[in-house]
């Protein structure tokens, strides 16, 4: 994968959301499980291709058993790659645990924009005499 084919997201905005971005993590993370789940699938498709061709092969004891070594060791890729989106869907739980907790004590509407009272001035006239002090 090349710089040119990924699109950084800029790191934390300073004023932004905090719920927001703990949105945008939990979106990163799910590219990022994606990705991993991608590079274990083709991982497997070569294993399971180099296990069919194995028994063909016309090699010598020794250069089978560098084939199976290197078969265990596509075994433990795939163990890295479980264990990968394990970690990451236990993150993904925690910043949506984050996330709701942020919402709850945030002075945000439900739409996301600030809330501001609808009547921050009780006056309801200007007429000489009408003026109510605080």
């Amino acid at each position: 994968m090349t710089s040119d084919s990924t699109e950084r997201a800029p790191h934390s905005r300073q004023g932004a959301d905090p719920a927001e971005e703990c949105k945008r993590i939990e979106s990163d993370l799910e590219r990022l499980k994606a990705l991993i789940g991608d590079a274990g699938d083709r991982l497997l498709l070569s294993f399971n291709q180099i296990a069919a061709l194995l028994p063909q092969l016309a090699a010598t004891d020794e250069e089978r058993a560098q084939v199976v070594e290197s078969v265990h060791a596509a075994v433990t890729a795939l163990q890295f790659q479980d264990m990968a989106i394990q970690l990451t869907e236990h993150a993904q739980r925690h910043l949506s645990s984050l996330e709701e907790q942020l919402r709850s004590q945030s002075v945000l509407g439900p739409d996301g924009t600030h809330s501001h009272p609808t009547h921050p001035v009780r006056q309801f006239g200007m007429a000489a005499g009408s003026i109510d002090l605080f």
